[in-house]
């Protein structure tokens, strides 16, 4: 039985063995034109009623309409400058704080709320913001 089993190991072990097959098909073109840009924000614009915000903009001019209509914009969050290299994908939560964003043409308004409803503080540290645009194929 022993024996048997180490002949059917060495039967997979050279059975895997083999030469490289021929060479696959050229794939469809690919999208190498991703960009990613940082910002820097310590300025917020604070609504003094219902809904209460906290926003800023970001001037991003890749952002075009091909982008909006068939590209993609990703935006995250992160603090780079305390040493930490972990950005958050947005939009999210965390204790109590929504934090969402919208795109526009030449753009992106980053917003921070409560989930309270009440008047929101904005931060008083500079928040970093990565902006990933991925223009259409």
């Amino acid at each position: 039985m022993k024996n048997l089993v180490i002949l059917m190991a060495a039967i997979v072990l050279f059975a895997s063995c083999g030469k490289d097959g021929a060479p696959g098909a050229q794939g469809p073109p690919g999208n190498a034109n991703v960009n990613s840009y940082v910002y820097d924000v310590n300025s917020w614009v604070t609504t003094v009623s219902p809904p209460y915000e906290c926003y800023t903009d970001l001037s991003v001019p890749e952002i075009t309409g091909s982008v909006i209509s068939g590209g993609t914009v990703q935006v995250f969050e992160g603090n780079a400058s305390s040493g930490s290299s972990i950005w958050y994908a947005m939009p999210y939560s965390f204790q109590g704080t929504e934090v969402s964003f919208d795109i526009s043409i030449g753009g992106v308004r980053i917003y921070r709320t409560y989930d309270s409803g009440n008047p929101i503080t904005p931060p008083s540290v500079i928040v970093e913001y990565k902006v990933v645009v991925i223009p259409p194929v």
